[in-house]
């Protein structure tokens, strides 16, 4: 492969040539390629270019529905005007104004007038905007105080739970827009977001859902808190207390206790006991099981701290004691 490369090279009339025909060679490819790329950059090219459009609107008023935001125009000329648009950077900007004003029809021949200012040679041409001309409305602006709802998605580390509700501060936004827009909104969401293995409180900015084009909010971000704790079991022993019980002198139920397993935020570990739980055998309940008179055993009171409570004993025996 080498012996075949130094060949070829030893073959390369150049090493042949002298300097000045070497140079004359030169000169005259260079002229060639001159006279080529005047020729090519005089004739007629087209290329593709981004148009945004911006609407200024007066402060107390609104844009009714949603206005084309961006389009695509073809931009055609010679070769020499096309390259210096190519390096202009990014899309064409404009703009379309009416203030004080309650409505515009804007045509195609207008826009088209607008993005030819924007080029950077007069002797460019708009051949095609893509774009009908459309009646732009407005219509006073109003607000309307809606509630936050949270889109926060949390999934606990083992052993942990939220002690209570998350904060959203503040609890409201007001959003401004068109009546129309207004009526269809009972509430305004968060971005979504989800928090994995969570296992400390969550103190955080949340970003509210974007708003539609023709509606702004009177903020962009809330304050999001959450309380999260450890939370351990407690066994606790809560007497049975029987209610329309019968008007005789005495009588027992079998087991006069039971036993809860209650799972609370470690912070309510020590303040808990029995007297928070109401467990109740209502005697209108009374069932004959095998002989035996049961009564269904009901939670009827808890603490708001208490996560779960568990127990076995769901029945109780009535006996009537006759002396």
């Amino acid at each position: 492969m080498l012996s075949t490369l130094r060949r070829l090279i030893s073959r390369n009339p150049l090493k042949q040539m002298a300097d000045t025909d070497r140079k004359v060679l030169a000169i005259c490819m260079t002229a060639a390629f001159v006279f080529w790329l005047i020729l090519n950059l005089s004739q007629e090219y087209s290329i593709r270019r981004e148009v945004t459009l911006e609407y200024i609107v007066d402060p107390e008023r609104v844009l009714v529905g949603r206005m084309p935001e961006t389009l695509e125009a073809d931009v055609s000329g010679t070769g020499w005007n096309l390259v210096w648009e190519s390096l202009v950077p990014g899309p064409l900007p404009v703009t379309i104004d009416i203030r004080n004003r309650d409505n515009l029809r804007l045509t195609n021949a207008e826009l088209r007038q607008q993005v030819q200012r924007r080029l950077s040679s007069g002797a460019l041409a708009v051949d095609n905007l893509g774009f009908e001309s459309v009646t732009i409305l407005t219509t006073p602006k109003e607000g309307k105080r809606v509630p936050v709802r949270s889109q926060v998605s949390l999934s606990f580390a083992n052993g942990f739970l939220a002690a209570d509700l998350p904060i959203l501060e503040p609890d409201s936004v007001t959003v401004s827009g068109s009546t129309d827009e207004l009526d269809d909104i009972a509430y305004w969401p968060t971005e979504e977001l989800t928090l994995t293995g969570v296992n400390n409180s969550i103190k955080r900015i949340v970003t509210l859902a974007k708003p539609a084009e023709g509606l702004t909010l009177s903020r962009n971000e809330i304050n999001y808190t959450l309380n999260v704790e450890a939370f351990i079991q407690k066994d606790i022993e809560v007497p049975v207390t029987v209610v329309h019980a019968p008007e005789v002198d005495s009588y027992r139920i079998n087991p006069s206790t039971v036993s809860l397993r209650v799972s609370v935020p470690q912070t309510a570990y020590e303040s808990i006991n029995a007297s928070d739980f109401s467990l109740v055998a209502d005697l209108e309940n009374l069932r004959n099981e095998d002989g035996r008179n049961s009564v269904p055993v009901i939670l009827q009171e808890q603490p708001d701290e208490v996560i779960s409570v568990f127990f076995e004993t769901r029945s109780v025996e009535y006996y009537l004691i006759k002396e």
